[in-house]
């Protein structure tokens, strides 16, 4: 854009210099006039020139009216009324008004410029009124006003150009951020689905493998019984990772009575008795339905796992907008709650509904919240 610049400039005062002396060949000026007529030019290059390292938009506008000024001023010291090499120096500096400055004060410096430039044609007509001279006058001034016109056009359009391609470079960006963000919070679903899944039947499978273990030697029977029941819970996990992957492809594997079955499976396989109560309409909301899955699966993992309960007691009241959830057990609970990669995906599964969460150890250990079906 620099360059682009310079070699404008450039450009310019060559072909400002190629018609100033074209204007000087035929005036045949002399000595004193002359020199003012050189001085004056001289100070019009570099006023022009100036305004290739000037920044600030409020002098360049003052910038391009000294440079009408001072086109008039040597319109003033040449003998003929009417030069139209010097008349060439207002249609320039009127396009590179109506180009650089703003599109208000690009009409401005213009309309100051074409006035300038329409003075001697006003002197014309006083002097000698004639069609000819009101010709040249109607036809001058259309020329200026033309070229205002297109250039501000221009203009405009360069500017609505600029404005749609920043909005398109944003939304570039937006479109990039957000395409980071739902890849992160893709993962770290899937990485919540698989552990919640896998990990509550881990924790079923090694307490089957616990009590096998007890009973090989006193009683056989039962021991492969239990054997036998593990590996269906070591396939029961392999079918639910791929369940995760369905349901991530949009799959809907969930049925309204998932929950219980979730329940007596793992009171089965774990020995631990559970209780179930359920109040109100199930919704149909699956993305909720599908939450709450994975929270009480994860609730009832973790009261095996680390508190070792026997007993859980779980509590669902749907609403008209959200479903309020509990689970409490009696195993040991925890003096200090350390939040574990599980904690924190309900936590961040609660969130995602705009619900909320308490984790409470009285008595063994609490979890209560809600999930909003309007929360998405």
């Amino acid at each position: 854009m620099i360059k682009d610049k310079r070699l404008f400039y450039i450009l310019k005062t060559i072909i400002l210099t190629l018609l100033f002396l074209a204007a000087l060949y035929f005036e045949n000026a002399q000595q004193q006039r002359l020199a003012v007529l050189i001085s004056i030019f001289l100070i019009l290059i570099v006023n022009s020139s100036l305004r290739y390292f000037i920044k600030n938009k409020n002098i360049c506008f003052i910038s391009f009216v000294l440079d009408s000024v001072l086109i008039f001023m040597l319109e003033q010291n040449f003998r003929l009324l009417v030069n139209y090499f010097l008349h060439s120096f207002y249609i320039i500096t009127l396009i590179e008004a109506s180009t650089i400055l703003s599109m208000g004060k690009g009409i401005i410096a213009g309309t100051a410029a074409s006035c300038f430039s329409m003075i001697k044609f006003f002197n014309l007509i006083y002097f000698k009124f004639n069609i000819s001279s009101f010709s040249q006058f109607i036809f001058f001034l259309l020329i200026n006003v033309s070229i205002m016109i297109i250039t501000i056009f221009a203009q405009y359009n360069k500017t609505e150009k600029e404005k749609k391609d920043t909005l398109y470079k944003e939304l570039l960006d937006t479109h990039k951020r957000l395409k980071e963000y739902m890849e992160i919070e893709e993962k770290n679903k899937i990485a919540r689905d698989i552990h919640d899944s896998l990990g509550h039947n881990m924790t079923a499978l090694i307490m089957q493998l616990q009590m096998a273990e007890h009973y090989l030697k006193t009683d056989a029977s039962k021991s492969k019984e239990l054997l036998d029941s593990s590996i269906k819970t070591a396939r029961e996990s392999l079918n639910g990772i791929r369940e995760v992957v369905e349901t991530l492809r949009g799959k809907k594997l969930l049925q309204d009575k998932a929950i219980q079955v979730l329940a007596d499976e793992f009171a089965k396989k774990t020995g631990t008795v559970i209780e179930l109560k359920t109040e109100g309409k199930i919704t149909d909301d699956y993305d909720v339905n599908t939450a709450l899955y994975h929270i009480l699966q994860e609730g009832m993992t973790n009261a095996v796992r680390h508190g070792k309960a026997s007993n859980i007691w779980i509590e669902l009241n749907y609403g008209d907008d959200n479903v309020k959830f509990s689970i409490r057990d009696n195993g040991t609970g925890a003096e200090i709650i350390n939040e574990g990669f599980g904690m924190k995906g309900i936590k961040e599964r609660v969130n995602s509904f705009k619900g909320s969460i308490e984790f409470k150890s009285e008595n063994g250990f609490t979890i209560i919240g809600f999930l909003s079906f309007r929360g998405l």
